[in-house]
């Protein structure tokens, strides 16, 4: 019985490690779901940019620039000289 006592005593140690272990194993499980939801969020943002500039540039190829009204200049070019 004591023999039973002392073999069970020295398993401890290697119990308590092997218990540890699978601590880290699930914690490095949870890890990897996080960051594999993350990478899968930015995939889902950069597709969804790059659809919607695919979905701009397929419309009028030409396109005005913001606050050009497509009229010509009644300047001169930017010269404020009157000669």
């Amino acid at each position: 019985m004591i023999t039973e006592l002392l073999a069970a005593l020295k398993a401890i140690p290697r119990l308590v490690d092997a218990i540890e272990r699978l601590g880290e194993v699930g914690t490095n499980m949870v890890a990897q779901k996080r960051k594999d939801e993350k990478d899968e969020a930015v995939n889902d943002i950069i597709a969804t940019a790059i659809a919607r500039r695919k979905q701009r540039m397929s419309g009028d190829k030409t396109q005005r620039i913001s606050g050009d009204s497509g009229e010509e200049s009644g300047g001169d070019g930017g010269s404020h000289s009157n000669t």
